[in-house]
């Protein structure tokens, strides 16, 4: 089950918080280039009552036009917003997201004054340039308008119309953000801080490239009374944090915690956060919390590279649970530790298109303890659809050596499928820098096929490179035969190399030395069969820093 935990004081409150816009004689002071909706206001809160272990609650929205063009709002179509609402809890450095709900469709806007100087559309299908329209907790959990957030593509806006399930209605839990009411029993929880997160999705703003700034968060007060079972939550009055999500409130809260924004080339954005906790015995606590806000991509794996030595126990993550008819899948990442870091992952889109991926509007959170302390290094987001960038990183707080030392190695470069079904796999052990070697392994081949590791100063990606199957993630001078030249997989599907750090193939240069500070990039190449014709592929690419 996701849980989630943040922990705002008011003095950190009052410093995210964006103040509402200064009032102009039409619409706001500085707007944005077309129309820009965002989350002005998270008002209230409803608590349905409990259905098992679950609890159902909603969020109150208040949204703002803060761009220069009025913002669509029609009913009969697919030309209107869509609400998603979320809450989270932080409790001992953690922070995770306990539930989620299904989307509020908008149907009609009003024209108020929360942020801006109004200047209104004069209909409700349109929310006027600077205007504010209120939707209640009560209108945002009303059953029949609520519609599943897998119809809909956050970056474009786009979904289809009428919705699935419209105009439908259930027991207490059904559609609404559901919470397993033990995460927010304050028996069981009795330090936690919990928040509310709401965002708006509108086709027209997220063509004006305004899709990043619609997700807003407020601290929520937990109640020890219930209703029907399910324990209260509320918004504190007046603290909703503008135009932030709830992982930078996360990062207000505890000092320690760094947030990065990652920004897909030409499409979403995640943010991503990290929080270590000194455990005064030699160990420390590596946590993790990944939002996306509006990458349609999703994410598929999430790598945490290690320090030369380190040892990492207690790896574990937690999400969200989908429900209610939504097709995902709700099984957890598998973790696989190695001696160069640890990744979660789910399954690829070739596998399961409806896996449970990182998708839009979630936040996954991952977390393991360590007996290394942290330094600031990449860490590795693999994406989930076809047809993107490639692995997107961000500079957070991971395991060193305990010599302060940079990181030593991580994948960086997803290798295809090859005849045995699954990936090969390049992984590097026995690092030993004073007698200049290392090994490394290419595993997961076909059996009894030949093979080499290549090497070069310089990562790339080129797909199916001379009629291969697989990519290469090496560019520029590529040296062969790093580590023993030609071998065969043999009947375990895996050949080793010991690579002798001072003796690096590179063409044109000869057999050059692994200076300090040089990061390397290396990667197989082995032969393989597609439908019984011979061809070759590689595995995944490795990215090592020698410190």
């Amino acid at each position: 089950m996701t849980r989630v935990i943040l922990t705002l004081g008011a003095a950190a409150i009052g410093a995210l918080a964006i103040p509402a816009q200064a009032a102009a004689a039409q619409g706001c002071s500085n707007p944005v280039s077309g129309p820009d909706v965002i989350v002005g206001s998270i008002p209230n809160a409803s608590t349905f009552g409990t259905v098992g272990n679950m609890s159902a609650y909603s969020l109150g929205t208040t949204s703002c036009n803060v761009g220069d063009q009025e913002l669509l709002w029609i009913a009969g179509n697919n030309q209107h917003p869509v609400i998603g609402q979320n809450i989270y809890r932080m409790e001992n450095g953690r922070f995770e997201q306990v539930g989620l709900g299904w989307l509020k469709h908008g149907f009609t806007a009003l024209q108020q004054n929360l942020c801006c100087s109004c200047n209104s559309s004069g209909t409700g299908t349109r929310l006027g340039v600077g205007c504010s329209d209120p939707y209640g907790s009560g209108l945002n959990g009303s059953q029949s308008g609520l519609g599943p957030r897998s119809q809909v593509n956050a970056f474009t806006g786009a979904f289809p119309y009428p919705f699935q399930a419209q105009g439908q209605s259930g027991d207490r839990v059904y559609k609404r953000i559901q919470v397993p009411t033990d995460d927010v029993n304050p028996t069981l929880h009795p330090n936690a801080q919990y928040f509310g997160e709401a965002q708006y999705v509108a086709p027209d703003d997220s063509a004006a490239g305004n899709g990043f700034n619609s997700v807003s968060y407020v601290p929520l007060n937990r109640s020890n009374s219930t209703t029907q079972g399910a324990y209260r939550l509320n918004p504190v009055g007046g603290a909703t944090v503008r135009e932030l999500c709830a992982i930078r409130g996360w990062e207000a809260a505890d000092s320690r915690v760094v947030a990065q924004d990652i920004f897909v080339p030409g499409e979403g954005m995640f943010v991503a956060g990290s929080n270590v906790i000194d455990n005064g015995d030699g160990t420390w606590q590596y946590e993790y919390a990944i939002f996306n806000n509006n990458s349609d991509l999703s994410g598929q794996s999430f790598t945490v590279p290690f320090g030369m030595g380190t040892i990492a126990a207690n790896v574990g993550m937690s999400f969200p649970m989908y429900h209610s008819g939504e097709p995902y899948t709700n099984l957890p990442w598998t973790a696989t530790v190695t001696p160069t870091g640890v990744t979660w992952s789910t399954d690829t889109y070739a596998q399961d298109q409806n896996a449970n991926a990182l998708r839009w509007g979630t936040t996954y959170s991952f977390w393991f303890t360590s007996d290394a302390p942290p330094i600031t290094a990449n860490v590795t987001l693999g994406l989930f659809k076809p047809g993107g960038p490639g692995d997107q990183t961000a500079a957070l707080q991971v395991p060193g050596d305990g010599l302060g030392n940079s990181i030593f190695a991580q994948n960086y470069c997803m290798a295809n499928a090859n005849s045995t079904g699954g990936t090969g796999v390049t992984s590097v052990d026995n690092v030993d820098l004073m007698a200049r070697s290392m090994d490394l392994t290419a595993s997961g081949l076909p059996t009894n096929a030949f093979g080499f590791f290549i090497t070069s100063t310089t990562q790339a990606f080129v797909m199916n490179p001379g009629g291969s199957a697989g990519n290469l993630c090496l560019g520029g001078s590529i040296g062969r035969g790093v580590g023993g030249g030609v071998q065969s997989s043999g009947a375990l599907g895996a050949f080793t190399g010991t690579v002798d750090l001072d003796m690096i193939p590179t063409p044109a240069a000869g057999n050059v030395a692994v200076q300090p500070g040089e990061t390397r990039y290396f990667q197989a190449w082995h032969r393989d069969s597609l439908l019984g014709i011979p061809v070759s592929n590689f595995t995944n690419g490795l990215r090592i820093t020698f410190p």
